[in-house]
């Protein structure tokens, strides 16, 4: 069951009704997270009952969670259908990758001006997983490796609205399911390590311009390969 604390209780505000706010935040971020992961996968049909009785929760949360993810776009309520995860179009993963070109670019320079050293020892270990990954044939571990790498640099660029930003748009797509397809191409694996090396250097340099020019050069080229995998992955058109 979902669990939950409560600390207070608004005059007048039935106790039940605050309860039921609260696991409903609860059951929305645990339905984000598995779609983000690619547990529930593009075009999935969700269901209420399902997810209820394995939440443990009434209907009614499972409801307003999937309302608020609508919100969100990561699901579609189809009327006489039912609730869906959002299939991407090709048109809106162009839309999405540009502006995660543009997000993360910058961030990768606002690290660079700021040079900072702890960030900096934290992406070396980071490039160091990939490399022991690619090495060992993990997949699992480069996923991660590249997740932290990118959080890093996110966090480390120190504007909370670029990062509020970015997870937005991150979270309207299941991004590191997605990833996992992107690496199952040891040339394109390979790529983007070295990808991942010139941003550091750039970084490690101080050198705002030549760290946003790296991070834009790897989303560009990871987002055209993540791109034509999920086309196939969809079968959708390219």
């Amino acid at each position: 069951m979902v669990h939950g604390t409560y600390f207070f209780k608004k005059e007048g505000f039935p106790i039940t009704a605050i309860l039921t706010l609260g696991i409903t935040a609860q059951v929305t971020n645990a339905i984000r997270e598995a779609i983000v992961t690619g547990e529930y996968e593009p075009g999935q049909k969700l269901s209420e009952t399902v997810l209820s009785e394995h939440y443990k929760v009434s209907r009614t949360p499972i409801r307003e969670a999937f309302k608020q993810l609508e919100r969100e776009g990561l699901v579609e309520i189809i009327p006489r259908v039912g609730t869906c995860v959002t299939k991407p179009t090709e048109k809106e993963l162009n839309e999405l990758f540009t502006l995660k070109e543009v997000m993360e670019g910058l961030a990768a320079g606002l690290l660079a001006e700021r040079k900072s050293v702890e960030e900096i020892n934290k992406l070396k270990q980071a490039v160091a997983d990939m490399e022991n990954a690619i090495q060992t044939s993990d997949k699992k571990l480069y996923v991660e490796a590249n997740d932290v790498f990118h959080s890093v640099i996110q966090e480390g660029a120190n504007n909370s609205k670029l990062s509020y930003m970015l997870n937005l748009l991150l979270n309207q797509i299941p991004y590191k399911q997605y990833v996992f397809l992107t690496i199952e191409d040891p040339i394109r694996r390979e790529r983007s390590l070295k990808e991942h090396q010139a941003i550091l250097v750039a970084i490690e340099k101080g050198n705002p311009e030549e760290a946003e020019k790296a991070m834009r050069e790897h989303v560009k080229a990871s987002g055209m390969q993540l791109k034509m995998d999920i086309a196939k992955k969809l079968g959708q058109k390219k």
